[in-house]
């Protein structure tokens, strides 16, 4: 994930104030309670990248060999699996 915690906060933060000061939602609970759960579908949005790129690495296990004597890029190699990874799952990065 490439934004800390406190961004992630801040950013949730400000997305309901402006969607409450816009007339878009109207919370019916506490406006603490809507922005801690905007948070965590923040992070889990963001934590997808890291978990394929997770895979992608665990799946060049199999052309360690290969890459070690240069028949393989090791960046290419990552690239086409994390491309496969992601239409596999049907995700948007």
């Amino acid at each position: 994930m490439k934004f800390s915690p406190e961004r992630v906060a801040t950013l949730a933060g400000q997305m309901v104030a402006k969607l409450v000061s816009d007339g878009l939602i109207e919370p019916v609970a506490d406006r603490r309670v809507l922005t801690v759960s905007l948070e965590r579908v923040i992070v889990d949005e963001l934590s997808v990248e890291d978990r394929i790129n997770a895979d992608a690495k665990e799946l060049m296990r199999k052309y360690e060999s290969e890459i070690a004597r240069g028949q393989m890029n090791e960046q290419q190699l990552f690239q086409m699996i994390k491309k496969q990874l992601v239409k596999e799952k049907g995700v948007v990065l």
